[in-house]
């Protein structure tokens, strides 16, 4: 059995649990291994000769070398810089080159990977917690009537607490991004909160137009946004830790051209590089604001009480509220 203290460094128990966006899938390359550096740990990511993404904790179990750090991809395996001890996807050793028999504790943890919709998300959960939602697939990335998927990420110094709440803050939407909303609700469901709204923003010229968006939280790190705009638009929008108050945004964004239509680069570029700004928005706030556990909440603040329930079933093994729609 591993010890006690393996059993707990491996997980991240001060996060919410669930899927979060480890890498985009274009970002990996067949044989490439990858270091990174989630929830305050060290972890590999490696995809083998048969495509498939492996996520497993980053340090060999022999003298501690990181596998992201020289290690190579040899069939599906991972080997270790140090001494070539070599690991499959399920975290097993499956080789030590100079000796007789392999160590029965000569393994990694190997986390739960999917991959689709142009990403790579894995599972994190507390000890033998087991993933009770799926994060969808996009179907509109499938379809030649929309562009392909740009991307954009960029680290920033806030807790998740700050991103997830912005669901249900009604209030903000006029002055950080100048959109008068006409109608607004949250919907909570199990795993998913989804928040619909109806508003009245300015395309690029400037002249005010409807902007109707429907944004669903997947879990606590993965939301996707339809949004009805200038064109019509799926974002992704996606954070997960790095450290305490350390948190690396991604931000993937398509149009709907049409069939056949190639859109003039300047006209993506402005559009994607908008609905990225729209995002951005809100980080100056978040960099800068204080958290506060008991804020001095009015009524049309929207419901922020009820997204934070929300959050902290996910810090539990059950989902705190049935189906209900708050305004």
């Amino acid at each position: 059995m591993e010890d006690s203290l393996e059993r707990t460094s491996r997980e991240p128990s001060k996060f919410a649990r669930g899927w979060y966006l480890v890498s985009w899938s274009a970002d990996l390359e067949l044989g490439e291994v990858k270091p990174l550096r989630y929830f305050g740990k060290d972890f590999v990511l490696f995809r083998g000769g048969a495509g498939t993404a492996t996520l497993l904790d980053a340090h060999c179990p022999h003298l501690g070398a990181h596998l992201g750090y020289g290690g190579r991809v040899e069939g599906n395996d991972i080997i270790c810089p140090f001494h070539a001890w070599r690991f499959g996807t399920s975290g097993r050793c499956t080789e030590v080159p100079y000796a007789s028999r392999i160590p029965p504790r000569a393994a990694v943890h190997a986390y739960r990977v999917q991959e689709h919709s142009g990403m790579i998300v894995a599972y994190f959960g507390g000890n033998g917690s087991e993933p009770d939602y799926e994060v969808p697939v996009i179907e509109e990335l499938a379809d030649d009537a929309w562009t392909p998927l740009e991307r954009a990420e960029i680290e920033i110094a806030t807790q998740p607490r700050e991103v997830i709440e912005n669901i249900a803050d009604r209030a903000h939407f006029l002055p950080v991004h100048n959109t008068l909303l006409d109608d607004f609700e949250v919907i909570i469901d199990g795993p998913r909160a989804t928040q619909r709204s109806l508003g009245r923003g300015h395309n690029l010229q400037g002249e005010p137009i409807p902007v109707v968006s429907v944004a669903t939280y997947h879990g606590p790190a993965i939301q996707f946004t339809r949004l009805q705009w200038a064109y019509d638009m799926v974002l992704i929008n996606s954070h997960i830790p790095i450290e305490d108050n350390k948190l690396l945004l991604r931000f993937g964004v398509i149009l709907r051209a049409g069939k056949g239509v190639t859109l003039p680069p300047e006209v993506l570029e402005a559009h994607v590089a908008a609905a990225r700004n729209g995002y951005f928005e809100d980080v100056a706030i978040w960099e800068n604001k204080r958290w506060r556990d008991r804020p001095l909440l009015t009524d049309g603040d929207g419901p922020i009480a009820e997204v934070r329930k929300w959050y902290n079933s996910f810090f539990s093994n059950a989902f705190a509220s049935p189906t209900r729609s708050v305004r």
